[in-house]
């Protein structure tokens, strides 16, 4: 603390000196006073100090905000850049993920388009099978259909024939005649 003070104290002191030594000398009135240093030396003496002064004291605390400065500029600009490569590299890492993301949405809509012809042809192949069943049923139909009227129609034509020929040979017959044809008859499906 008292260096600061000694210092402030040789401060003033030399920036007062001159004013001192130029002080005019009231004891010979009427001329000039007489002057020990020429006042170039002096201006040459006090720029010398207050450049040392400025260079002790003001340049380096100067240069020193300007290197912090520069530093600070210097440590934004690295971490601009870094963040430019940073999102450079996200922007190149989202690309590539939006490449993939759209190839397998591709790979996906062929896949389904497959899925959908294979689906197609099952149920094409599907309905002409069931069609085909349904026509081989539709015939089976038809022909048992067809037997049972034949057989229908056959029993019917048996039936009046024998209606037919019951009353014909009713007619025709005499009661003789009918037991041996019974007898003949019963005889022809004993032997078989």
């Amino acid at each position: 603390m008292l260096s600061r003070t000694l210092r402030g104290v040789v401060f003033a002191f030399g920036l007062l000196s001159p004013a001192f030594l130029f002080a005019a000398d009231t004891a010979h009135e009427g001329e000039a006073p007489k002057q020990l240093v020429p006042p170039t030396v002096w201006a040459v003496i006090s720029f010398a100090v207050v450049l040392f002064i400025l260079w002790k004291k003001l340049i380096p605390v100067i240069t020193g905000a300007m290197d912090d400065r520069a530093e600070k500029i210097r440590d934004v600009l690295e971490a601009a850049d870094q963040a430019k490569a940073d999102a450079e590299a996200a922007m190149a890492t989202h690309q590539g993920n939006l490449e993939t993301a759209r190839q397998e949405s591709r790979a996906i809509i062929e896949e389904g388009k497959r899925d959908a012809e294979k689906v197609k042809a099952q149920i094409v192949e599907d309905a002409k099978r069931e069609s085909e069943e349904i026509s081989q049923r539709a015939t089976r139909e038809i022909e048992l259909a067809k037997e049972s009227a034949l057989a229908d129609l056959h029993q019917q034509s048996v039936d009046l024939s024998i209606d037919l020929a019951g009353k014909l040979i009713h007619k025709n017959l005499s009661a003789e005649d009918n037991q041996t044809l019974i007898d003949e008859t019963v005889k022809g499906f004993s032997d078989n």
